[in-house]
């Protein structure tokens, strides 16, 4: 635990800081849209491997992020809380998206799973300690949403970074799903090493209280008060359902729009779209948040999401410009749900931080991580499970059948969480560290 939380970090510093969130992203967004038909297709898995690979990775993170999160917290260094981590992460990242990314037809099962746990334990090393971090940077209520909205900002802005040039290579076919993959590869490995050299440079990390950091419990001792936490639970479900409808409509999202809707070399393209309206989004509801706290803000996030979803059961076939519409007004909520479920959490940790000796931080973060790749590892595994005993194929023609069963995993994850979210915000009275509304926060313009 920091000894006090560092000033309120101007726009420049908070986008320095947010930029490994760009790495999380170059790995998230293929991870779920793009390898799946990579490892299905190309390296020849089949579906129902690559769903079963998918979730036993997920379930790697399970026992290495808590681990990662209580370690930031516990080993102090003379460099710091969470920096030492992030510097040990990138050597596994690039070897681990150097195997996996360029894998070669043929490539067994095995050595996959193997090169995945690396590349995902250097993405461990990276997002828990820095998630930790981020959770201290502030103790005001609106600041935390801005933190948090900055990160999940530059995760949306990372979509188009990340996509512009496979999307590009597929419209000008100068490459297959392998080509487009690779692509994706080099950026990984030329994104990671350029942001966290930035965050070290520029952002100072706040000098850790070693006695705080001494005084943190065994990972057993230190998980299990902090579940006991009722509104924390709660946080965590919700974020599971939307890990989970996430993962599941991004891992089918390039079947649903080349197949179901019958629109080759099209999803980098939309993909983009998406991102671009979620970037504009984004500080409105941050605004919003601002006017209604993050609970009511929340509860308009989870209703859109179950009135838009169900929309995609109805989009002709063949008709683009139906569905980037429906794609723009889906994406108009893409990111709100996690900025403000952080900024919950973040608001958790500073109010059950106060007076405390304990280090925590980083453990907080794990638990919301590692709920979050759990969701997403069900969601893509079910999702393709069902898929394959649908009959669809991933590199040959599929009857109507299988077709529609795409567009029904890729629409009704995402209506029945967001039906769900509404049910479950309704019962939670108030935001965790909220406090009386400061009208001169409410009508300041949002900044990321």
């Amino acid at each position: 635990m920091s000894t006090e939380p560092i000033s309120r970090l101007g726009w420049v510093k908070l986008g320095i800081f947010s930029s490994p969130v760009l790495v999380f992203q170059a790995i998230e967004l293929p991870w779920r849209m793009f390898l799946p038909p990579f490892f299905s297709e190309t390296i020849g898995l089949g579906l129902a491997a690559t769903g079963a690979l998918m979730m036993w990775i997920r379930l790697f993170d399970m026992i290495a992020d808590p681990l990662v999160g209580w370690a930031s917290d516990r080993f102090p260094t003379r460099f710091g809380l969470r920096r030492p981590w992030m510097v040990a992460s990138l050597p596994l990242i690039v070897t681990g998206t150097w195997h996996v990314f360029f894998a070669s037809p043929g490539t067994s099962i095995s050595t996959i799973a193997i090169w995945c746990a690396v590349m995902h334990l250097g993405y461990t090393l990276m997002v828990v300690p820095h998630g930790g971090w981020g959770l201290e940077l502030s103790d005001d209520y609106h600041e935390r949403t801005r933190i948090m909205g900055a990160r999940v900002w530059f995760a949306a802005a990372g979509m188009p970074l990340i996509i512009l040039l496979p999307a590009m290579l597929e419209r000008l076919s100068l490459a297959d799903r392998a080509g487009q993959v690779a692509a994706m590869g080099w950026i990984l490995i030329l994104l990671a090493p350029a942001s966290v050299l930035l965050v070290l440079y520029f952002i100072p990390e706040p000098v850790a209280d070693h006695g705080a950091a001494g005084r943190t419990a065994g990972p057993v001792r230190q998980f299990g008060p902090i579940l006991t936490d009722p509104t924390l639970i709660r946080i965590l479900a919700l974020y599971a359902l939307v890990g989970l409808a996430d993962a599941s409509a991004a891992g089918t999202f390039v079947f649903f729009v080349e197949r179901a809707i019958g629109l080759d070399r099209m999803a980098g393209l939309l993909m983009l779209i998406q991102a671009l309206v979620a970037l504009m989004a984004l500080p409105v509801w941050l605004a919003v948040s601002r006017r209604l706290g993050k609970h009511g803000t929340l509860l308009l996030v989870f209703a859109w999401n179950a009135l838009l979803a169900p929309v995609a059961l109805l989009l002709p076939v063949g008709s683009v410009w139906m569905l980037g519409g429906f794609l723009c007004l889906r994406s108009l909520s893409w990111g709100a749900d996690y900025m403000l479920l952080r900024a919950l959490v973040a608001d958790i940790a500073g109010r059950n931080g106060q007076g405390d000796s304990a280090s925590r931080s980083g453990s907080y973060y794990a638990l919301f991580n590692v709920t979050l790749k759990l969701a997403a590892g069900l969601g893509i595994g079910a999702a393709l499970w069902i898929l394959s005993a649908a009959g669809f194929s991933a590199a040959g023609p599929s009857d109507a059948t299988a077709l529609e069963a795409v567009r029904l995993v890729y629409a009704l994850p995402s209506c029945l969480a967001g039906l769900l979210g509404v049910a479950i915000t309704l019962f939670q009275p108030s935001d965790p560290g909220a406090r009386p509304r400061d009208h001169s926060l409410a009508v300041s313009p949002p900044i990321l």
